[in-house]
């Protein structure tokens, strides 16, 4: 199933990976992040959507690889979306990403540099 362009579904961002994890500085963390994509009330899959992980914070905390604070990725058949991996930079704190996907409310992940 995927999703189609003016679609009336509601579409849920489910966070399944990544979330929630530490790392010291110029670390990779263990795990890239990972969101799934479902219909809201069917529950199944939404495979072949855009996925966007966008860093909030301003400060150079944690980068994905390539030093890019943005980046997009497809769903796979099972409505999975993960990111390249995550490297912390210099500052020590929580790092923020908005999860967004047309159809979906937002959600934020976070990740923490420990000094």
């Amino acid at each position: 199933m995927s999703a189609a362009a003016g679609s009336a579904r509601t579409l849920v961002i489910q966070p399944t990976g990544g979330t929630g994890q530490h790392a010291r500085p110029h670390e990779t963390f263990a795990q890239p992040l990972t969101a799934r994509l479902v219909d809201r009330d069917s529950h199944m899959p939404v495979s072949g959507a855009e996925v966007t992980f966008s860093w909030v914070s301003t400060s150079q905390q944690v980068l994905f690889e390539g030093d890019e604070i943005t980046v997009a990725v497809r769903t796979d058949a099972d409505g999975s979306a993960q990111t390249p991996p995550l490297v912390a930079g210099d500052v020590d704190g929580i790092a923020i990403f908005n999860v967004t996907a047309a159809g979906a409310a937002p959600e934020q992940f976070q990740v923490t540099v420990d000094r």
